[in-house]
């Protein structure tokens, strides 16, 4: 059997400056990854020196990460079809549910999201990692709209997280976690320079992308990718872990 790994998250360059690393490692061996972003990027920067409009900036950005999920292994990726910017806007239960049909359909048997700051603090991750846990909940439950397909009980889901001593270490104004809350340990030192490489089809990005390979050590931090383990289906299972896969049985 084939293991599943979704990764929800909510905007086009998440999945490479975040779990890029992760994505590489597990597309590599054999494992089929899927990413859901929930908008195409309308909001964020149009490159610096520009690359495209405003007007533009979706289309631009979605052709960003198709290129960048070509480079890290992606299988496919899911656009939900969502606007950048305004996922607080939007009924909490329209979001649920197109979560929960791609799940039922993808049939992952691990789900990643950000965790409850989203890393950045941007309030669409937040929103995302609410939509994930109930989503991970809800896709099991066959009572919970029918109509989007057979009921599907992912086993894991887990949360990107930084403990907050890189952040301090980097003196960035962003949201972390304590280490000792850090469940899971994935060792992405074989796909640091794949990540890097996926970073540059992020161009509207590049200031991102600047300011982040002028982190102190980023190279070093990048050999390291953490999480938290927010649901399980798995009674037991032994913490700290170093696969997400771990204890997923084969079919």
């Amino acid at each position: 059997m084939r293991k599943r790994i979704l990764f929800l998250l909510a905007h086009p360059d998440d999945e490479t400056f975040g779990t890029g690393g992760t994505i590489a490692r597990y597309s590599g061996s054999g494992t089929e990854v899927h990413l859901a972003t929930a908008t195409r990027g309308e909001a964020g920067m149009v490159g610096d020196p520009p690359v495209t409009d405003r007007e533009h900036l979706g289309e631009v950005r979605a052709g960003e990460l198709m290129a960048a999920a070509e480079i890290l292994g992606i299988a496919k990726v899911h656009f939900l079809g969502f606007i950048d910017g305004q996922l607080a806007s939007v009924p909490r239960e329209q979001l649920v549910e197109r979560a929960v049909e791609l799940i039922r359909r993808v049939r992952p048997h691990v789900l990643v999201a950000f965790g409850p700051d989203g890393v950045s603090r941007h309030p669409d991750h937040k929103v995302m990692c609410e939509v994930a846990l109930s989503a991970f909940d809800r896709s099991a439950d066959p009572t919970w709209h029918p109509g989007d397909g057979a009921p599907w009980a992912p086993l894991k889901l887990y949360q990107f997280e930084i403990a907050q001593e890189i952040f301090a270490g980097w003196d960035a104004p962003l949201s972390g976690v304590p280490r000792e809350r850090l469940t899971a340990f994935i060792d992405t030192s074989e796909q640091v320079e794949t990540k890097i490489r996926a970073f540059d089809c992020h161009k509207t990005q590049a200031k991102d992308t600047r300011r982040l390979l002028e982190r102190p050590g980023y190279r070093e931090f990048a050999r390291q990718e953490t999480y938290v383990l927010a649901r399980t289906r798995l009674p037991g299972l032994p913490l700290p872990e170093d696969d997400l896969l771990a204890g997923i049985p084969d079919d």
